[in-house]
């Protein structure tokens, strides 16, 4: 299987768990400013959720311009990836349930937590599969960024038991970072 494909998968999967999250919205009792306002808590989960599924897909387009070769690792650790962000759809209508529940927040953030390992196996992946590729060697090896999301995520998760809102929150906070993609990336074809 070509990278084509697979961005093409992916490229199908990621807008589908997006419209998942939108049909999970409560149509306001009243048609009203004041019917909208009263579902507010579910417009603020549904435009965060949507929001760090689209700096996924972006990250995830930007990264693989520089692919030239997958194999069957890159194909497993990107389904994993897509694993991960269709409970996306899930957790966020459990944090609509009960926005102050310490578990609905801690499950969201898991979630994360999970998507950035998968995010990580993939990266590691693309390294193993194309080793003579000089632009993911000087990108995708020394990615520091990534392994600081993850650290981010599990204190983000630790801080949920103490205060049950940061969870949302503060995935959103430490997915702000990835709102620009690798910036070796943005050089590199920048020279092309």
């Amino acid at each position: 299987m070509g990278k084509g494909r697979l961005e093409a998968f992916t490229d199908a999967i990621i807008p589908i768990i997006m419209t998942v999250i939108v049909l999970e919205l409560e149509m306001p009792r009243e048609l009203s400013w004041l019917g909208l306002w009263e579902i507010k808590q579910q417009l603020i989960s549904y435009t965060i959720s949507f929001f760090l599924l689209a700096i996924v897909w972006g990250n995830h387009h930007h990264m693989f311009k520089i692919v030239e070769k997958i194999n069957g690792g890159v194909i497993w650790a990107n389904t994993l990836l897509l694993f991960f962000l269709s409970f996306i759809p899930y957790t966020t209508k459990i944090v609509d349930i009960d926005p102050a529940n310490h578990f609905s927040e801690q499950l969201y953030t898991l979630v994360f937590i999970g998507v950035n390992i998968a995010w990580n196996l993939l990266r590691i992946s693309l390294i193993k599969a194309d080793p003579d590729n000089t632009a993911i060697q000087e990108t995708l090896v020394h990615d520091r960024k990534s392994w600081l999301t993850l650290i981010a995520f599990f204190v983000v998760f630790l801080l949920s038991f103490v205060w049950s809102q940061i969870g949302m929150l503060g995935t959103l906070l430490v997915m702000v970072m990835w709102i620009i993609p690798y910036k070796k990336i943005e050089i590199m074809l920048k020279g092309d």
